[in-house]
């Protein structure tokens, strides 16, 4: 929101509107029934009237048949349906229709043409409606809520589990031995020496045998001096084998499904030509085809059950073009119109069985290619007889062995990714885009350790009885408290994400982008007598409480006290939620400050929320810039998702709120609960855990979770 200041007092009204408008909008995202279960606790006596007159409308009728369709991740239908009939659950037939006498009954969508996730461009690209469904429908009669909850329970739990995952890492390495075979004479010119022939043989040195690591293995050297035979050149006589080197071609690595399929191309296209010729053996055509010339591997992981070792099928192919042993193409007439490269091919197909993280090692893709050359003294290497004098041939035989090292990691069910997971890196975040949002990748230095939370016993326990009464009925867990036990939740978990948001943009400096003098909040607008009107929330404090944004010591703050309306029918109390409530408060040092922060955000006399925004100096303002960036970030992610521990892991990107210092920015209740949770988010996370293990605790002994699952009360 940009606004220029001469304008705000005219779109007060626009402004209040707006806010009206979000706040009913974030406050439909839930199903009216859901809406219906929730406030019905808080109605006034006239919307509770209401709620109970729908409330004695008679329940679905006993025949009433629903059906819920289940996406099923790993495992394909009929299999499911099979492994639901060993449990004892009735499979219907897609062709027939489903009796009310045989709920609950699960049926498997029929599968359709399979298709290519990329089709050829020559072909028609496949209509939505025929790509592979993966579905169960389950028909259940809603008044049971049993009969849906025990068989989705039983699939994610027991049947239509995920597979465990395992990185692939390979090393191709290409081992070469070169054979350099040169025979004959080679005459290179001496020092000091003018080239001309000489009368005399002068000397003739013979060299020792070295070491094939120094170049030559045997050296015969004639020297000529100034009255040799040929003076000024030097003869030699080589025969040299270099030493072998390795090379690495590749190393790629891939993240593949337990007993599922991973391919790894690393090739290129090369041209071949396909040439025709008539019977009487003349040119009649030539055509082009490619072939694929590098290394691929195909691989099948199995991990056993303990993921200690990997059975895992390998098909390697290695093909290369063939140095120096083109084709050429010819037409009738001898002109060379093209050449064809010749392709090697060396594969192997095994079967392994090796340890977790243990490298193995597949070799024997052997190749040899064969090159030889000619030098000769010019003039001299080309008179007969005597030229076999001025000559030497190179024959270079290559010998090429590739290497494939293969290491399986078997990535843990409770942390997906280990071995798979980059580096905490700048470069895999995307900041400054001009079409994209920006995105911060979640580093390990982001997260809490807790620890003391996941391994506590009895919070365990406490999970446990809500995981099997969610198998009884899906929508009760839904409820309060058994919402902050169901899987992976954690009692007051939002508060420490609140936490968490906040150090990720702290360490980003992005509160600098904020402007303090465009920072705004509302206040009831008393020449109109409704509605609300804009504040400027540095002008308000250098008119009421300047020594705030001074150096010197004080004993001050500014306390801006929001409470919940959200739960009224009243459109004054509607209205005045966003409107705080001001007070000076004393605040001799920071320890007073805090004290004064916690007491300001608990629940109010009338045991409604209400939350502060305490500013004593710079610093908290400084606090509340960070909160304003916290809303954004969490509105942004939505709350489902940014407010969850289980979704606040290494690894995830955080979208993150782009602004200026032109925007205008509103301080909200929003905002005062950021700033309070970001500030004190042990010790409110310690209030949420001991409100809810209460709740939980007083529902166990009342016996209502055996009421749920029709068991017998036991005293």
């Amino acid at each position: 929101m940009i606004l220029n200041r001469p304008i705000l007092i005219k779109l007060n009204i626009t402004i209040s509107i707006a806010w009206l408008c979000l706040f009913f909008k974030a406050h439909s995202q839930e199903s009216p029934i859901d809406q219906f279960e929730i406030n019905s606790n808080f109605a006034t006596p006239w919307l509770e009237e209401a709620i109970s007159e729908l409330s004695s409308i008679p329940n679905a009728p006993e025949d009433e048949i629903r059906s819920h369709r289940v996406t099923l991740s790993y495992i394909d239908p009929l299999r499911a349906t099979q492994l639901l009939s060993l449990h004892g659950y009735k499979i219907g037939k897609p062709e027939e229709a489903v009796d009310p006498k045989s709920l609950p009954m699960v049926v498997a969508l029929p599968g359709t043409t399979f298709h290519e996730i990329i089709p050829k461009p020559e072909e028609k690209f496949p209509q939505t409606e025929t790509d592979p469904i993966n579905e169960l429908i389950i028909f259940h009669n809603p008044s049971i809520p049993s009969q849906l909850s025990e068989i989705l329970s039983k699939l994610s739990n027991d049947i239509d589990k995920p597979a465990r995952q395992i990185m692939i890492e390979a090393m191709i390495l290409e081992v070469s031995e070169t054979a350099l075979d040169e025979l004959g004479v080679k005459w290179t010119k001496a020092e000091g020496a003018n080239n001309s022939l000489g009368k005399n043989l002068n000397t003739l040195s013979i060299g020792s045998l070295q070491h094939p690591s120094s170049g030559a293995a045997l050296e015969l050297l004639t020297k000529g001096g100034g009255n040799g035979l040929i003076e000024g050149l030097n003869a030699q006589l080589k025969a040299l084998v270099r030493e072998g080197q390795a090379e690495v071609l590749s190393r790629p690595s891939v993240l593949a499904l337990d007993n599922r399929m991973a391919y790894i191309n690393v090739s290129e296209d090369i041209p071949v030509a396909n040439t025709s010729y008539s019977p009487a053996g003349r040119y009649s055509s030539t055509s082009f085809k490619t072939m694929k010339a590098g290394i691929t591997l195909s691989l099948r992981p199995r991990i056993d059950t303990a993921g200690e070792e990997v059975s895992m099928q390998v098909n390697a192919e290695v093909t290369a073009k063939v140095p120096d042993a083109d084709v050429n193409v010819r037409n009738n007439e001898g002109t060379i119109l093209a050449t064809s490269p010749t392709i090697s091919n060396r594969s192997v197909r095994t079967y392994v069985r090796v340890a977790n993280n243990t490298p193995f090692i597949i070799g024997g893709l052997i190749a040899k290619d064969k090159q030889s050359s000619k030098n000769k003294v010019p003039g001299l290497g080309s008179i007969p007889i005597i030229n076999k004098l001025f000559q030497s041939k190179k024959s270079n035989t290559v010998k090429r062995e590739v290497i494939i090292v293969l290491t399986p990691f078997v990535l843990t069910e409770e942390n997906s990714l280990g071995k798979s997971a980059p580096m905490d890196e700048d470069s895999f975040d995307s900041f400054d885009h001009k079409l994209f949002r920006d995105a911060y990748r979640i580093r390990g230095e982001d997260t809490f350790d807790l620890n003391y939370l996941y391994q506590n016993k009895q919070l365990q326990n406490m999970k446990s009885i809500t995981k099997r009464l969610a198998s009884k009925n899906l929508q009760l867990v839904k409820q309060y408290p058994y919402s902050s036990f169901h899987d992976e939740a954690i009692p007051g978990e939002k508060i420490l994400c609140y936490r968490q948001i906040y150090e990720v943009l702290k360490r980003r400096n992005l509160e600098k982008k904020i402007d303090s003098a465009k920072i705004i909040f509302f206040e009831k607008d008393k020449n109109i007598g409704s509605g609300n009107r804009v504040q400027f929330l540095e002008d308000f404090i250098k008119a009421n409480t300047p020594e705030i944004l001074s150096n010197k010591p004080h004993s001050t703050a500014l306390a801006l006290t929001y409470r919940a309306s959200r739960l009224s029918d009243n459109a004054e109390s509607i209205f005045s939620e966003p409107v705080p409530v001001l007070s000076i408060v004393k605040c001799e040092d920071n320890d007073s400050w805090s004290k004064a922060l916690w007491k300001m955000n608990q629940s109010s006399s009338e045991n409604k929320e209400q939350f502060t925004v305490l500013i004593r100096n710079q610093d908290d303002i400084k606090r509340l810039k960070y909160a304003i960036l916290t809303k954004k970030c969490i509105e942004l992610n939505s709350e489902n998702f940014a407010l969850k521990l289980s979704n606040f892991s290494r690894g995830r990107l955080l979208l993150m709120p782009r602004i200026t210092t032109k925007d205008i920015e509103l301080i909200d209740i929003d905002v005062a609960q950021a700033f309070f949770y970001s500030e004190m988010y042990y010790q409110a996370q310690q209030v949420a855990m001991e409100k809810d293990i209460a709740a939980f605790q007083r529902i166990t002994k009342e016996k209502q979770h055996l009421q749920i699952l029709n068991l017998p009360r036991r005293n």
